[in-house]
């Protein structure tokens, strides 16, 4: 058996130490990201709010902490085998090339799976939230979900219209004892459809343009701009909007 280099294993030693440390920080920053995230959802009780918060900042943040992790376990790969790595330099530039190319493609995969499948998660709780039974914070009556008829009398013309044009939807929730009044705003293009390409629910409305302002006499005309996260397909449709509703008394 050839003799091992003292420098050589002097070296593999500092760096199997330093490279545990490291991925131990990685570790350490992706628990870090998910117990704030943790906390911080736990501190909203407003399901509107809730609701806007998970849309905003789940996806990227499941994301953030599974590449921590993803980058940790590569790193400590880098430390395994060091019987077979201290033979000679080259087997550590193999192993560093190897777990290299594994966390790359594991990145890939969770990115993929995150983008793709982890949406349909989070849409099944956004939608739990927005129908969550709403409460009057003056005397704790739970509130009523107004139809789309009914909804009309307690919004403003801008409101209407701004629905009408498919942009935002407007939920409103009513006290039927005293009267009061809640209105939820959501943004109409925030959640992703099937894309006809790669079949994933990745495809997004990116851009809308106006070509018609509904009226009360005739309908409207807004076209949408998309694009799969996903597959990179991109799309163009005209959607027919409502024709503005008078306010009933």
């Amino acid at each position: 058996m050839e003799e091992l280099d003292p420098k050589y294993v002097s070296f593999l030693d500092t760096w199997n130490g330093w490279i545990n440390i490291i991925a131990l920080v990685f570790v350490g920053i992706a628990a870090i990201l998910s117990l704030y995230y943790l906390v911080r959802l736990l501190a909203i009780s407003d399901p509107k709010r809730k609701h806007d918060f998970i849309n905003n900042n789940e996806i990227n943040m499941f994301w953030y902490s599974m590449l921590n992790l993803t980058i940790a376990g590569g790193l400590y790969l880098n430390t395994v085998a060091n019987t077979y790595v201290q033979e000679e330099v080259m087997h550590f530039i193999v192993r560093l090339f190897i777990t290299a190319s594994f966390t790359t493609i594991f990145a890939l995969i969770f990115n993929s799976l995150i983008k793709v499948y982890y949406p349909f998660k989070v849409n099944r709780r956004l939608n739990q939230l927005r129908h969550k039974i709403r409460v009057n914070p003056n005397n704790g009556n739970k509130m009523k979900l107004l139809s789309e008829e009914e909804e009309d009398k307690h919004m403003t013309d801008e409101m209407i219209e701004e629905e009408a044009r498919a942009s935002v939807d407007f939920d409103v929730w009513f006290d039927e004892e005293t009267g009061y009044t809640k209105i939820e705003k959501y943004d109409g293009t925030s959640l992703a459809v099937e894309c006809p390409s790669c079949g994933y629910r990745t495809l997004r409305v990116i851009e809308d343009q106006i070509l018609r302002s509904p009226t009360v006499d005739e309908e409207g005309e807004l076209e949408e701009f998309l694009a799969c996260s996903y597959c990179g397909h991109k799309e163009r449709k005209v959607v027919v909007t409502h024709r503005l509703r008078t306010k009933t008394a």
